[in-house]
């Protein structure tokens, strides 16, 4: 089937699954029992977050494989230009669901759009902005691999491994507090995390354990520089790899005198 296809209804299902599960992220996975207004506030703002952008890192995902499928079928050329607009219909897809369901379960304590919230329209403009380049990246590694994805034996445990890492990576960057908690270069090689990264310290960067509590990250936007660069950088250096390989290779034939 054609990701054109069933990229979209998948988007719009990922959405929908993503929803309840930011819902409640943060007292699973930051702080079960918040107290105080520091906390309290951290919570609403955090789950605020988290809820306008459900669906956005999957849909990362989504884009990225719907361009290695169309690399799989198409010419190089064609399949960059069907993916990167595909990539963007998939953004636009994302929002547009999410949006309205976050709104209704927007807390009474806001009493501004979520869109006149700064932090949020920063790290959803980067996430959205990742979108064609995940694709295009997606269309380089399947160019790339061409030969090996054509086989089934091959392709789909080789999908489902970079996924695999994909949701690993993704969950590491949601998990961040305050700032980054591992070696910086991985945000600049490993673009779910980074993703991730940026979203969760666009509502965690305030140390609200500190008395009085201070501003201690940066609210995701190092992070979301480092993926799209990072993600530039993929699709660029994929797409020039698989380009060259695919370059016919000539010789010159030495003549005798």
């Amino acid at each position: 089937m054609r990701p054109v296809l069933w990229s979209v209804p998948a988007m719009a299902l990922l959405v929908l699954v993503a929803m309840p599960f930011n819902g409640w992220f943060y007292g699973f996975w930051i702080n079960y029992d918040a107290q105080g207004d520091a906390q309290q506030y951290e919570l609403l703002h955090t789950t605020r977050i988290l809820r306008y952008t459900s669906g956005v890192l999957c849909g990362q995902a989504l884009a990225w494989l719907a361009g290695v499928v169309l690399a799989g079928r198409n010419a190089q050329a064609r399949a960059l230009a069907v993916a990167v607009p595909l990539a963007l219909l998939l953004a636009g897809v994302a929002v547009a669901v999410a949006y309205p369901l976050a709104r209704a379960l927007d807390s009474a304590f806001f009493t501004t759009p979520a869109l006149d919230d700064p932090i949020l329209v920063r790290v959803l403009l980067y996430e959205v902005a990742a979108y064609p380049l995940h694709a295009a990246a997606g269309v380089g590694l399947g160019a790339l691999l061409h030969g090996r994805l054509r086989r089934p034996a091959t392709r789909w445990p080789l999908v489902l491994l970079i996924l695999l890492g994909w949701c690993v990576a993704t969950l590491v960057g949601l998990v961040q507090d305050d700032r980054f908690h591992a070696p910086y270069a991985l945000l600049w090689t490993v673009p779910p995390m980074a993703a991730g990264t940026a979203i969760a310290l666009a509502g965690l960067s305030t140390d609200v354990w500190a008395v009085p509590p201070v501003t201690v990250g940066d609210w995701g936007r190092g992070a979301g520089i480092a993926l799209l660069v990072s993600s530039a950088a993929y699709a660029l250096g994929l797409n020039l790899l698989a380009r060259v390989r695919a370059a016919p290779v000539t010789h010159e034939e030495n003549g005798s005198r």
